[in-house]
């Protein structure tokens, strides 16, 4: 089962490195979004291997990622916090929401980098034969 949540988190990430290629200065709105998306997905993994069910609530995962790893729990709240607000306080001055997703979206590449390090720790791919 972490399997394809595992793939959706890659699939979310090319989709996102695609997106910043192709408009480096546009979109991060959604590239914040799918940060946080593509770090879910990846704690998923960690989660299920830890015999947790993946809640219908972000919070809820979140709070149970918390007892298993702080860490990850920390810097995954950081991203559902900035993929909301990304989405939901955007529509006050326009250039003051470029300019705070521009700075959360910097964040997030260091936040989902940390977040794919972590979970490598729980949940190690190997090559299927």
């Amino acid at each position: 089962m972490p399997r394809k949540y595992y793939n959706k988190s890659n699939h979310n990430k090319t989709f996102l490195e695609k997106i910043h290629e192709d408009y480096p200065e546009d979109f991060f709105d959604w590239k914040v979004t799918v940060q946080f998306y593509t770090g879910l997905h990846k704690c998923y993994c960690v989660l299920l291997v830890k015999d947790e069910v993946v809640k219908s609530s972000h919070n809820q995962n979140i709070k149970n990622l918390k007892g298993i790893n702080p860490e990850i729990s920390q810097k995954i709240f950081e991203l559902y916090k900035n993929s909301r607000q990304s989405r939901y306080d955007g529509f006050i001055d326009d250039e003051a929401m470029l300019r705070i997703n521009k700075i959360n979206f910097d964040r997030g590449v260091s936040l989902l980098r940390s977040i794919e390090s972590e979970v490598s720790n729980y949940y190690p791919v190997t090559a299927t034969v």
